[in-house]
């Protein structure tokens, strides 16, 4: 895995070679690398990166073989959002160091920012290999499988982040949707029981965290493709009683409301709704449908 690892190296020397120091310069100016390393910190923490990003680039010149100037190198790179560069930071580092778990995490996310997934997954590996309990690492890769459409492998992927956090309501979450996908894609029967398996799991992710409101908007979503209108409405109630403005359980909770024949409640949702949304750019087609609606009732 490490051979394969330097093969991933975008010409460094190239990448680097457009803030080399001369050696001079530096030995005139005198400076350890921790002293380059400290001025990298305060910077970074004053908000400068441009000038983090110099002094951490003169610490590995300094002393190549620092792998925390590197990563902090990267850190400055990637806020900078120069991705390939912040990358080829994380190379240096790991290469100094191939069980840099957290150097391997965010090379990771760098890739996939580079659209590199493969390479992404291949990075999330390496981090859990030097640190398998890693769980932001296991919560990643498995929404990286997701995203590459692997979704029985994002599914087992969560199921170990919950294991390995059990009061993590976020993973519960994340776990809830890769189902709701996997049902969203499966013909019946095995449509309606990952369904079915996804409100479960939501249910404990609210369980963790009695203030989800996107978990209970997910089950209204849900009891709706199982065409269950009174448990959609109730979920989208729910979800509005912890956040009353959230204009995407107003919108459903309204439809919802209509197909029920309740119009003089479906009437005052959309109303919220459309107070809700005001001119927002991003609820305007969402904003037509619903005058539409509301003329009618």
């Amino acid at each position: 895995m490490y051979a394969n690892r330097a093969s991933w190296l975008a010409t460094p020397t190239a990448a680097l070679s457009i803030w080399m120091m001369s050696s001079a310069a530096l030995a005139a100016d005198a400076k350890t690398a921790e002293d380059w390393f400290r001025d990298g910190m305060e910077a970074m923490q004053a908000g400068k990166l441009a000038d983090a990003t110099n002094y951490f680039q003169f610490c590995v010149q300094v002393k190549p073989d620092l792998k925390e100037c590197w990563f902090n190198l990267g850190v400055a790179f990637g806020r900078q959002r120069d991705y390939a560069r912040e990358a080829s930071a994380y190379l240096e580092a790991v290469k100094l160091d191939p069980m840099y778990s957290k150097a391997h995490f965010n090379l990771a996310v760098a890739f996939e920012d580079l659209g590199r997934q493969i390479d992404a997954l291949k990075h999330y590996d390496l981090a859990l290999t030097a640190e398998p309990t890693a769980i932001d690492a296991h919560l990643n890769r498995a929404m990286l499988l997701l995203a590459m459409d692997r979704i029985d492998d994002a599914i087992t992927g969560f199921e170990k982040s919950v294991k390995l956090q059990p009061e993590n309501a976020e993973a519960y979450y994340d776990l809830a949707e890769a189902q709701q996908i996997k049902g969203n894609k499966a013909q019946e029967p095995e449509r309606t029981q990952w369904l079915r398996r996804s409100i479960s799991t939501y249910q404990m992710c609210i369980a963790k965290d009695p203030a989800h409101h996107r978990a209970w908007y997910n089950i209204g979503v849900i009891q709706h493709k199982l065409k269950d209108l009174d448990a959609e409405a109730s979920a989208y109630r729910k979800a509005l009683e912890l956040r009353p403005k959230y204009t995407p359980a107003l919108f459903n909770l309204a439809f919802a409301l209509r197909d029920k024949g309740d119009k003089p409640a479906a009437k005052i949702a959309f109303e919220a709704y459309l107070a809700a949304a005001g001119a927002s750019k991003q609820e305007v087609r969402f904003v037509d449908a619903a005058k539409k609606e509301l003329a009618k009732l």
